[in-house]
């Protein structure tokens, strides 16, 4: 096997569904490497590394973010003639060796999603990056056939230059439900609510929750999410639905606790590289989940889901339903299942 050394700048970034796939995945493959084998490079400066066993950490660089990606890791790789591994969609633009994970290109398949100045630039520095792992002899990998399909697509990549390796979900397992969370939201009653989690990307459809709690006045809806999702439905119109309840930010040990006890995780977004919140909804015990009639929602979900329209605002309905989750499902997806075939790859 070739020296490989992994980006760790995830590490210092908040979590999302990017960060969480890297993690885990250096997690699992930290327990099946032989002991430094394997480097993961953080900047000097950082200290809050995960305990490895197995994976080398090097602290290496003073500069931060994207410089620090950009110029020490791509400095270290190079001087030490190691193949990098890199796990969140950006690349070292002057040294792409190695292996990318492009989770999606919604940026360069959806330009309507990306309208203020920040994040145009985003799009235009992820669609570079993709360009270049596209007219390199890195290796790619993505996280659904769909995402694979839309690489294919765009960038007119080889299929046989694409891995697909699933996202899973077994970090919800090191989560303890909160035991007093409807204490704490006494407008909520066990079995009673269908829960979202959401956020103001264009992608994640918001405003189809909205017009599902207006046309279902008799059902309950808990929303979680950052505190400009209220002032945003009251932008949309939509202040006085007395059957909405934003919850604002909430805990791991919350989140675990309202999916458990939810009539349905609602799941509504417009484009997916994989979606990970309604398998980790499932981990958790929600008894159902709702989601878009989207391709890529259809690959990871199946006969497990119930589909919407996720674009007939007017007409969004939510029935009682018969399609239970099946635990089957969970048996898929599986992080030491995807770091092990990350490893084949090297």
């Amino acid at each position: 096997m070739e020296a490989y050394v992994i980006d760790g700048l995830f590490l210092t970034q908040k979590i999302t569904g990017i960060q969480r796939y890297a993690y885990e995945i250096t997690m699992e493959l930290d327990k099946i490497v032989l002991k430094n084998t394997l480097e993961i490079l953080v900047p000097e400066s950082f200290e809050n590394i995960p305990d490895l066993k197995n994976i080398k950490v090097v602290r290496y660089g003073k500069k931060h973010g994207v410089l620090w990606q950009q110029i020490d890791f791509a400095r270290y790789a190079r001087m030490h003639k190691m193949q990098c591994i890199c796990f969140t969609n950006i690349l070292p633009l002057f040294y792409p060796h190695g292996i990318i994970t492009i989770h999606d290109v919604s940026y360069k398949a959806n330009p309507r999603f990306f309208t203020s100045k920040r994040d145009r630039i985003s799009a235009l520095w992820h669609r570079l990056n993709y360009w270049c792992a596209a007219h390199s002899s890195m290796k790619i990998v993505t996280v659904s056939e769909f995402s694979k399909s839309e690489i294919i697509k765009y960038y007119k990549i080889a299929s046989e230059r694409i891995t697909v390796i699933y996202n899973a979900w077994q970090h919800m397992n090191r989560i303890k439900a909160a035991s007093d969370t409807f204490e704490r939201y006494p407008q909520l009653a066990k079995g009673s609510y269908y829960f979202s989690m959401s956020t103001l990307a264009a992608n994640k459809n918001f405003k189809w929750i909205l017009y599902a709690a207006k046309n279902n006045p008799d059902e309950q809806f808990a929303i979680a999410g950052g505190g400009k999702l209220k002032g945003a439905a009251e932008a949309e119109g939509f202040a006085e639905l007395p059957n909405i309840r934003f919850l604002g930010y909430v805990s791991d040990e919350d989140a675990k606790t309202l999916m458990a006890n939810c009539k349905a995780f609602l799941f509504p977004t417009l484009y997916e590289g994989f979606g990970i919140p309604p398998l980790e909804a499932i981990a958790c015990g929600a008894p159902r989940i709702i989601v878009s009639d989207t391709p890529c929602v259809h690959e990871i979900y199946g006969n497990n889901a119930e589909y919407i329209d996720q674009t007939n605002y007017k007409n969004a309905k939510i029935t009682e339903g018969k399609i239970c989750v099946s635990a089957e499902i969970l048996e898929k997806y599986s992080w030491k299942k995807s770091a092990e075939k990350l490893l084949e790859k090297l």
